[in-house]
């Protein structure tokens, strides 16, 4: 293979094929390897690169980035996208992780659920499953599974929220419905909410004045 340009971009070197970029490496190891523009090396040389350096480098840059935070599959492609790792070791190193369950979107969606339930609606849940890479059937079962309603977790976002508001004034009562239809809850389950909450509280004036 011929080594067509070899560019600094910062600590390291990014070095270019006849098809174009291959890889980054350390000037030291660019030595090593005898790795210089315009030069030519063997293709069992750039797979030596790729799993004895390369993937070794991703792989651990991947785990650093998950003991930090839980990444869908889609989002930690993007992550080593971004740090110049090459497709075949990106996809190597998202299969070793999720061979030993490092990475499930499964498990990811589950959590993610579970987290939010109380302070989101299935529909925006949905959507910002689906904008991290995650299969509309996943989350679609994953909904499935939960324990908490979209019900439930709404109704505790709406006592919450309205704790020391007066929904009999028309205004408050707008804003409220705003806020909630704006986070994707069906309007129906809001109204609901509300004719509940005015019940009540004409109940409680109507207890209190006999």
């Amino acid at each position: 293979m011929h080594i067509c340009n070899i560019e600094c971009n910062g600590k390291q070197y990014e070095v270019y094929g006849e098809n174009g970029y291959l890889f980054s490496l350390y000037g030291k190891e660019l030595k090593k390897y005898h790795i210089e523009a315009d030069c030519e090396i063997e293709d069992t040389l750039v797979e030596e690169i790729c799993q004895s350096v390369i993937y070794k480098r991703a792989r651990e840059r991947a785990l650093y980035l998950l003991e930090r935070r839980p990444y869908s599959v889609s989002e930690l492609r993007g992550k080593l996208t971004k740090n110049r790792y090459p497709e075949s070791v990106r996809e190597q190193v998202i299969s070793f992780l999720e061979k030993y369950g490092y990475l499930d979107d499964v498990e990811y969606t589950r959590m993610y659920m579970n987290t939010y339930i109380s302070k989101r609606s299935y529909k925006q849940m949905s959507f910002e499953l689906l904008r991290k890479g995650v299969s509309k059937d996943i989350i679609d079962a994953c909904i499935d599974e939960l324990d908490v309603t979209e019900q439930e977790g709404f109704m505790r976002q709406f006592l919450r929220y309205t704790r020391g508001k007066d929904l009999n004034d028309y205004a408050v009562r707008q804003k409220v419905f705003r806020y909630f239809y704006g986070k994707g809850y069906p309007s129906s389950l809001i109204e609901e909410a509300v004719v509940k909450w005015r019940e009540q509280s004409e109940f409680y004036e109507d207890s209190t004045s006999n």
